[in-house]
């Protein structure tokens, strides 16, 4: 029996933030920050990114294992600008993850993480890791999130990746696919996961591929379809062979009636001057209709009873965030600061969360200061950045075993964290890759590069 292997992006809404984070912020004009790893579940803006993503892979040896056997698996990071790179790996809680002696990894609450940012050989950041497969037959699926650091001392450049690599062990193999609204179809390219034939679909996966709207359990594939201007069956079409509806006369000939007067008529959208959807709140402007994009213009553009909602001028940032009262961004004022808080929010409105927020020491998780960890503690300049990365799909899929899948496409990685080189003594912020963990959590990465500056 062989593995089935293949690696998807993540893209599970029910995920709750894990982040390996390698630095305790204190952000002011110099920042405290960790050379190893810890996890915390809340890592805000540390890192500027590259826009080029590292190619990430994860190979098994024995490329086929079976129940009870004991895997070596080996993750690559390969980046052409790559000096150091760290990781935090996990299993979904499927078996048991061992470090591998001189990898420098080590076993955290979560998984593994890295213990010092890994020097590059040849382009490329190794780390060997070990696994344990459970006695029963069944799939696992080894999260990773891995960042390529390229040692320039600054706030950007570095390159953050990740995917989720999977197996079946002592079974025929089978898909799941993230089933969103719980309907019993699910979409493929939304997510998915390998298991056995016979088993029952995890929670929040379906057996049945195809649905093509997966916010609504009343769309999917063998639906009634309905008068609606949708395609309720997912078949490509919309309101083939539906019922009529009584339709009212619309003025406008925008696809909405104001109000049922007149001489109705029977049809399904396909009548001039008429329709089946009510709600316009001007039948005189064909711009004006429900679900239309609200504009600031002084009307109720998507006819929701209120003017210009959410897209007036806005200013200030975090907290003091407030809409313009009129469509002129020089109306504008921002609202006063407050006191920061543990609350991954930014309340004194410096475009930081929690910054200042806990003691010193501790960094902020969720809304809990907690212990920043171990390992030596540096001064660097403080940075932030936003952005995201993510690995290619058809790089991720490999480690050499038949019945490959071949990756999705990948989605952008929320959030970052800082990383520390080994050689240095210097903080370079850098982004990280997200997931979901299984209904637990979006792992999201932090190293930190360390140069120059005196160690703490």
């Amino acid at each position: 029996m062989w593995p089935r292997v293949s690696c998807r992006p993540t893209r599970s809404p029910a995920a709750i933030a894990v982040v390996v984070l390698a630095a305790a912020l204190a952000r002011s004009p110099s920042a405290a920050a960790h050379a190893n790893g810890i996890v915390v579940d809340n890592c805000s803006g540390c890192h500027g990114s590259n826009a080029t993503p590292p190619d990430v892979t994860v190979t098994a040896d024995p490329a086929t294992f079976n129940p009870g056997d004991s895997v070596t698996f080996t993750l690559t990071i390969r980046w052409a600008s790559i000096r150091v790179g760290g990781t935090f790996i996990t299993a979904g809680g499927v078996g048991t993850l061992k470090t591998v002696a001189g990898e420098g990894l080590a076993v955290s609450s979560q998984g593994l993480t890295h213990t010092m940012p890994k020097a590059a050989v040849g382009g490329a950041v190794t780390f060997r890791f070990g696994w344990q497969a459970p006695a029963k037959a069944g799939g696992v699926d080894i999260h990773v999130a891995a960042l390529a650091g390229n040692g320039n001392n600054a706030s950007s450049g570095d390159s953050p990746g990740g995917g989720e690599f999977q197996w079946v062990y002592g079974c025929s193999p089978t898909t799941f696919y993230l089933d969103s609204d719980r309907d019993g179809y699910g979409s493929k390219s939304y997510g998915y996961r390998l298991g056995c034939v016979g088993d029952p679909a995890p929670t929040g996966y379906a057996t049945k591929d195809g649905d093509c709207d997966e916010n609504n359990e009343m769309v999917h594939p063998g639906a009634t379809e309905i008068c609606n201007l949708k395609d309720d069956n997912c078949d490509g079409q919309i309101d083939e062979n539906a019922p009529p509806v009584m339709m009212w006369p619309d003025g406008d000939g925008d696809g909405y009636y104001g109000v049922q007067t007149g001489t109705a008529t029977l049809g399904c959208g396909n009548k001039p001057g008429y329709a089946a959807r009510g709600g316009d709140c001007d039948d005189r402007d064909p711009a004006v209709h429900p679900g239309v994009a609200e504009i600031c213009n002084n009307k109720d553009d998507n006819c929701d009873g209120q003017v210009d909602e959410r897209v007036r001028p806005q200013c200030g940032v975090g907290w003091c965030a407030r809409y313009s009262p009129t469509c002129n961004a020089a109306d504008c004022r921002p609202g006063p600061p407050a006191v920061e808080k543990c609350n991954s929010f930014d309340d004194d409105c410096d475009g930081e969360n929690d910054n200042g927020a806990c003691p010193a020491g501790m960094v902020c998780s969720g809304d809990t200061c907690v212990s920043g960890g171990g390992g030596p503690i540096v001064s660097g300049a403080a940075g932030s950045s936003t952005g995201g990365g993510a690995i290619s799909g058809a790089g991720a899929t490999t480690g050499g075993t038949s019945g490959s899948v071949p990756g999705a496409t990948p989605s952008p990685a929320p959030g970052g964290c800082a990383v520390m080189d080994s050689s240095s003594n210097r903080r370079v912020p850098s982004e990280h890759a997200g997931r979901a963990l299984a209904g637990l959590a979006l792992a999201l990465l932090g190293l930190a590069l360390l140069r120059g500056t005196k160690r703490r």
